[in-house]
């Protein structure tokens, strides 16, 4: 008799009006703060996903406004190459086990390396010079910084989880009140239980419990479950197969004789144009840097190249390049037999030996 006097006049009390409300509120702000961060993280996400899938076609436009002529086939390859190497690198960081990859990078040190710094180096060397449009350029580089920009603010958000401790302390606020509710209706031995009521209202405690526990881990990975936003990547793939599209037809466009390809990447690119086999061999899914990147040492024709073309003679000079440059083209076939000099005996028998067939 006084065990249960105790139970209903201090312990039950003490338990429903204050114990009960501070775990109560307790756990409603963190769930609720807990909540609202990972949903508003998603919705950041995908406004950067989709900021960024927009100026990257922006930048494509503009790589060809920059390198469009024929003279600069190879530097239009070369820099739509990096943006798709960008392009992919958008879609990994997109898809399911992103935040476990970029943890890794950033505890490696690379979190910021992207292909964007290559293009930037372009931009401000020999293949920015010399540039059928200057304005052109100056828009690529806005461009590269704002899309660095949104990819700090994303990576920012990805790494941005909430440590093991807040989850250990949501568990144990759910926990208590359970047990506050074991205690509760524990009024007598027959009861503890036993009622159809007290094991509905139970029920629908660890229901709401194991609801909001479900939602959070929902929430917690970006790109999984009900709440995920891996749909907003797949417009990357489409970007992709356009910018390989566009490295084929300028590497299609940027043939020609070996030999006259070397005279004029001597004379108007120096040693930062790759070559066109090595582009092509490297314009698939892995992109090795060392055959975009542009050379950080220029050589003397390369530096006096580069001047003439911020001089004020840049924009003559762009037209002589882009005239020479169509003109290899057209007597391509003829330069190649001009350097087979050596084969012409060979080739007068073997047009004897036709016309003695056809008489």
């Amino acid at each position: 008799v006084d065990g249960n006097q105790f139970a209903n006049n201090l312990l039950r009390p003490t338990i429903t009006g204050v114990v009960v409300p501070v775990i109560s509120i307790a756990l409603a702000t963190l769930v609720s703060t807990t909540v609202n961060v990972l949903r508003q993280r998603q919705v950041d996400l995908r406004a950067f996903v989709n900021k960024e899938a927009c100026e990257i076609r922006l930048l494509r436009r503009v790589v060809f406004g920059m390198f469009g002529t024929r003279q600069h086939a190879g530097r239009r390859a070369r820099a739509l190459t990096l943006l798709c190497g960008y392009v992919e690198q958008l879609m990994k960081e997109c898809d399911v086990g992103a935040i476990e990859e970029l943890k890794e990078i950033q505890l490696s040190g690379g979190i910021a390396e992207n292909e964007l710094e290559r293009l930037s180096a372009m931009l401000h060397g020999i293949p920015g010079a010399s540039a059928s449009r200057q304005g052109s350029v100056g828009f690529a580089d806005d461009l590269s910084l704002s899309l660095i920009a949104h990819r700090s603010e994303r990576v920012a958000l990805l790494l941005s989880v909430f440590p093991t401790v807040h989850w250990g302390i949501l568990i144990g606020l759910s926990l208590s009140i359970c047990m506050t509710f074991l205690l509760v209706s524990n009024q007598q031995v027959l009861q503890y239980l036993n009622s159809i009521q007290l094991r509905f209202l139970f029920a629908t405690i660890v229901g709401v419990l194991a609801s909001t526990a479900t939602l959070c881990w929902d929430l917690s990975d970006p790109f999984s479950g009900s709440y995920s936003i891996e749909g907003a990547s797949t417009q990357l793939a489409d970007v992709r197969v356009c910018l390989r599209e566009d490295v084929r037809e300028a590497l299609i466009e940027a043939k020609v004789s070996s030999s006259t390809r070397k005279f004029f990447r001597s004379i108007l690119g120096g040693p930062d144009v790759p070559t066109t086999e090595r582009l092509s061999t490297k314009s698939g899914e892995n992109v090795d840097s060392e055959d975009i990147s542009p050379s950080s040492r220029y050589g003397l024709i390369s530096t006096l190249y580069f001047h003439l073309l911020t001089g004020p003679l840049g924009d003559n000079v762009r037209v002589i390049g882009d005239v020479m440059v169509w003109l290899t083209t057209l007597f391509g076939r003829r330069l190649k037999a001009i350097a087979n000099w050596r084969q012409w005996p060979w080739l007068w028998k073997k047009e004897r030996s036709r016309r003695q067939e056809r008489q």
